[in-house]
């Protein structure tokens, strides 16, 4: 079987844990006009972040800044969030109102926002799922912190309301494919859901392109949660497999990603004629084993954005 060593650029820190990361100096790299903080880890290795999203937060150089490993990429590269000085996930703080409006959403229907300004002097809209009932300019709202990232805030008004307290958080509900439009805030194309009480929701068609979904179809969608700018987080029924069944796969490759602090992660990638090949994260110990076979069965755990979870199964 053919292992390949791959070279990543930052030692192995745990997705969603929080760091204490050293400014070192801002930097701008050949042929690129944005501005990067090189950030030193805890472990003494240095990692890249970018300055623009961060302007009024008022880091330096030699600063120490508290930061979430936001996401690590399935090549071992590190995205870091640093702490907003003034705002905490999860928690409602008052904004200012300095304005609110309607306008055409992208489902087609007519949504009311909000504008309210933050402590270092950002403007963000705020969707509303009623009509605006604050007129007064510079009220104070209280606004629930969804999630930061990239420095800007995801807000969701702070009213007792809970929206589509109809869904249950991992079941699946019956939808069906009405439309489809491009979004452009991100220039991609999403599929414009229906549910039973005739609300639209959206749906990313770039991580289903395979499913063959098509508008008048109609599909099982399980609920993983809210999204940033409060519309559903939905994954279609994968056509092919279901979560907690059993599934033999080809193996294609190992891949051994070799960290700056030495540390050497195992991935597993295996052949699924359906997608994208699967990754695997296995231990070290299991690695005699996996290299004398030709394919595995595993358990599919979850599904996400059509990509899957599997987990590995004793042979017998």
């Amino acid at each position: 079987m053919r292992i390949k060593n791959l070279r990543v650029p930052n030692s192995r820190l745990t997705e969603g844990s929080w760091h204490n990361f050293k400014i070192l100096k801002s930097v701008s790299l050949d042929n690129d006009d944005e501005s990067w903080f090189i950030m030193l880890d805890p472990l003494g290795y240095k990692v890249m972040m970018p300055a623009a999203f961060y302007e009024r937060y008022g880091f330096e150089s030699g600063q120490v800044v508290r930061c979430r490993v936001d996401r690590i990429n399935c090549n071992g590269r590190m995205f870091l969030e640093p702490q907003h000085p003034n705002y905490i996930e999860g928690k409602s703080y008052e904004f200012t109102l300095k304005g609110n409006g309607s306008r055409q959403n992208i489902t087609g229907d007519k949504e009311n926002y909000m504008v309210v300004e933050d402590l270092l002097g950002y403007q963000w809209k705020v969707r509303t799922l009623a009509s605006n009932d604050y007129n007064t300019q510079n009220e104070k709202i209280w606004c629930r912190i969804e999630r930061i990232k990239k420095g800007r805030l995801f807000l969701r008004i702070d009213n007792g309301v809970q929206p589509y307290d109809d869904l249950k958080k991992g079941k699946y509900y019956p939808f069906t494919i009405i439309n489809e439009t491009i979004n452009p805030d991100d220039n991609s194309r999403y599929l414009i859901l229906q549910d039973e009480k005739n609300r639209k929701h959206l749906l990313k068609k770039k991580h289903f392109g395979h499913y063959g979904l098509k508008p008048c179809q109609e599909i099982n969608c399980k609920l993983t949660g809210l999204n940033e700018d409060g519309f559903l987080m939905l994954e279609p029924e994968n056509p092919w497999y279901k979560e907690g069944n059993t599934y033999f796969f080809d193996i294609i490759e190992i891949h051994k990603l070799h960290f700056t602090d030495g540390y050497v992660q195992e991935v597993l990638l295996l052949d699924d004629p359906h997608g994208e090949p699967i990754k695997v994260f296995v231990d070290r110990d299991q690695l005699p084993y996996l290299t004398e076979q030709k394919k595995i069965k595993v358990k599919l755990i979850s599904v996400r954005k059509s990509r899957l979870e599997v987990q590995i199964l004793p042979a017998n």
